[in-house]
């Protein structure tokens, strides 16, 4: 474990809010450091220093309950960590299994360890849900919780590994409390990121792929341009905000989708529209922006790469 603490000051346009609470980002190495401001960041922790795919990595962090709870792990041990403050952490016991994708809805954590549904009343003891029964090595990847018109439920993508007998093929379910799936469909169009704003879930990836649904079940493809790798998607309280691509694109409501003027040197990660962006590039860089024109790389200490942060009010 390392205690760093950082001194960073990023100026704001004059009037704009300052959030009230603390964003906690994670990645691999078990890496996690807390911010009240998204500008200074402190209390790191890390199980290791390598950047590596392996049993150390954290995919995905979500609040709620007054807690933060991240997840991850690889094939030897799935983890989850939890958090009140970003400085101190509590490990629960180790699943077998990566757990890559956790939200928070209705509630209750809602979480997925390979093709396993996992779920918590109070963020520190998780039950065992549905399994889907596809033969093969299942991997959920991505998750956003929603209130779609069928209803409130979390939308979960991943990919299956069918053991060398064909290629990859990816997958969608939703599920409206974590203890049984309420959609399934194998062999979607590739994803690699999943929101939910304005009504409508929307996900991204490679050749410009977005798609929209109203209920988390049936899909809808939008017009944007071929040859855009998007990967990442970000709901700013106001607008869809894609990046990935060879320009960032936008959309009010997920359905018509237009190019922005600028592009966005890293992977979204956090957004609120005319307060604070946040995001990601390879090498333990963090970005902010105050204006959404221009991003700075924020001054941290060399570490393994971050993959997800989220933000609450302990």
């Amino acid at each position: 474990m390392r205690a760093l603490l950082l001194v960073l000051v990023l100026a704001m346009p004059v009037g704009a809010a300052e959030p009230a609470g603390v964003f906690v980002a994670v990645g691999y190495g078990g890496r996690r450091m807390s911010s009240r401001d998204g500008r200074t960041w402190e209390n790191e922790t890390r199980w290791s220093d390598v950047a590596a795919d392996d049993d150390n990595v954290l995919f995905n962090v979500a609040f709620g309950l007054g807690r933060f709870v991240a997840v991850g792990g690889g094939a030897g041990k799935g983890r989850i960590v939890t958090t009140r403050d970003g400085r101190e952490w509590q490990e629960l016991p180790a699943l077998r299994g990566r757990v890559a994708t956790i939200v928070f809805g209705r509630g209750r954590f809602i979480a997925a360890a390979d093709a396993d549904l996992l779920w918590s009343a109070d963020g520190e003891k998780f039950e065992v849900g549905e399994k889907l029964d596809w033969k093969g090595s299942v991997q959920a990847r991505r998750a956003a919780w929603g209130d779609g018109e069928a209803g409130s439920r979390c939308v979960i993508i991943g990919d299956i590994d069918l053991w060398g007998a064909k290629p990859r093929l990816d997958w969608r379910a939703s599920t409206e409390d974590g203890t049984r799936y309420t959609s399934r469909a194998l062999d979607t169009p590739p994803a690699r990121d999943v929101a939910y704003g304005s009504g409508h879930w929307v996900v991204v990836g490679p050749d410009g792929l977005i798609e929209s649904s109203h209920d988390g079940q049936t899909w809808h493809r939008r017009e944007t341009e071929p040859g855009q790798d998007f990967s990442r998607i970000v709901w700013t309280g106001a607008r869809f905000l894609v990046s990935g691509g060879q320009a960032a694109w936008s959309s009010p409501d997920g359905l018509t989708w237009a190019k922005e003027p600028r592009t966005i040197p890293c992977r979204l990660a956090w957004v609120r529209e005319g307060v604070l962006g946040l995001g990601f590039s390879w090498g333990g860089n963090i970005h902010a922006t105050s204006d959404f024109a221009e991003w700075k790389k924020l001054p941290l200490p060399p570490g393994p790469s971050f993959e997800a942060v989220a933000f609450g009010s302990p």
